[in-house]
């Protein structure tokens, strides 16, 4: 239990950076630009995925539960870096110093929750996991983004309280396994690491593209909901719990769904669903149907998310686990780093609503790219020992 309630709340300051205190105190109070807005959030993502893999080795071998404390620390210096906003290079090192804080806190907790868990159950313990994040970083987006309405300082407060219980936590309860009792050396891990990665490639075009397309809508979805609908970021707040709440509930039936019938009809059907969300959602006028299209995207990921995570346990040798689900969130991290600098950049050259369409486009491209290739095919090949396809 401790492992996903530190997961949870360390995704709850995730979130209120994210949706709502790095774009709209970056924006109103700093002034900065939305490049700079989009710049910050991508350095964020990009130094938490760049030391996951360490961290995941770390993890394999020795726990992560002091590699986490110190992240914590790190990450709470990062937020009062942001809140003291003096220029834009320490408000995005800021953003940066937050990511790498948090960048141990995934490979720890997914080596933790599916080390020993029996591969027909790994859908529906991770979708506990995703979760477990969503609540917490809807819970950010939500909770901050209503009390920023009041003072950015009482917001800025409850995120470092947060980051300080979750080091309680991780401190008194938190302790992953270690699957590896003996530490191998750098360059023989390196080897089994990358014929690992070798025989798993049809996986990383999803990886890089599916993180990028969410990537994108980072820098500009608060501030789309603000100038577009005139939404206060309570009224947002709002916004959030209405469409993210489908996303929660259907997650473990979702998973279980996904054990039982395979992973490929998810898949598809959530790329084409937010696909078609983000296609019809700039085209709204009433604040009502964006919400109504918002419940459409958040049904899509419901099944997005625990269909692909479920493929990615599937996959991966138990005694690299660490190792590998580091290296594949590295993959997907730099696509939602890449999404966040290209999100900035497209909705600061071609107005609020090209960043949906570029987003729409590259989930229809993944919709259209899986149903080509037999994934569960794959997947039964990879675990009996094969090379994939």
């Amino acid at each position: 239990m401790a492992p996903l309630l530190v997961l949870s709340l360390l995704e709850f300051a995730r979130g209120a950076l994210i949706i709502g205190l790095i774009p709209l105190y970056g924006q109103i109070v700093g002034r900065f630009d939305l490049s700079i807005i989009g710049t910050a959030i991508s350095l964020l993502y990009l130094l938490d995925n760049l030391f996951r893999l360490p961290a995941g080795w770390l993890t394999d071998h020795y726990g992560g539960k002091w590699l986490i404390s110190g992240g914590i620390v790190i990450s709470a210096c990062g937020i009062l870096l942001i809140y003291m906003h003096w220029n834009a290079i320490s408000f995005i090192t800021g953003a940066g110093l937050f990511g790498l804080g948090v960048s141990p806190v995934w490979p720890a907790v997914i080596t933790g929750i599916t080390a020993k868990m029996p591969l027909h159950h790994i859908g529906e313990a991770l979708s506990k996991v995703f979760m477990a994040w969503l609540v917490g970083a809807g819970s950010g987006m939500v909770i901050v983004n209503y009390m920023m309405g009041y003072s950015y300082t009482i917001a800025f407060s409850l995120v470092l309280g947060t980051l300080g219980i979750a080091l309680m936590l991780n401190i008194f309860g938190f302790s992953p396994p270690t699957i590896r009792e003996k530490v191998i050396s750098t360059s023989t891990f390196m080897k089994e690491l990358t014929r690992e990665l070798i025989s798993l490639w049809i996986l990383y075009p999803g990886m890089f593209v599916q993180t990028m397309s969410i990537g994108i809508l980072t820098p500009i979805i608060a501030i789309y909901a603000r100038t577009v609908f005139g939404l206060s970021t309570g009224q947002f707040a709002y916004f959030l719990i209405g469409a993210g709440a489908f996303t929660v509930l259907l997650l473990i039936p979702s998973g279980i769904l996904a054990d039982r019938l395979g992973v490929k009809g998810p898949l598809i059907a959530g790329f084409l669903l937010a696909a078609i969300g983000l296609v019809l959602l700039p085209m709204q006028k009433a604040v009502s149907h964006a919400l109504l299209v918002g419940i459409l995207i958040g049904i899509a990921y419901s099944l997005i998310l625990p269909a692909w995570n479920g493929l990615m346990a599937r996959v991966v040798s138990p005694e690299k686990m660490g190792s590998m689900w580091a290296v594949f969130m590295t993959i997907e991290g730099i696509g939602t780093s890449a999404g966040a600098y290209t999100g900035g950049i497209v909705g600061s050259t071609f107005g609020y609503q090209a960043p949906f369409l570029v987003s729409a486009f590259i989930l229809a491209s993944m919709a259209v790219f899986y149903a080509s290739g037999n994934i569960d095919k794959f997947v039964n090949e990879t675990k009996l020992g094969g090379e994939g396809i």
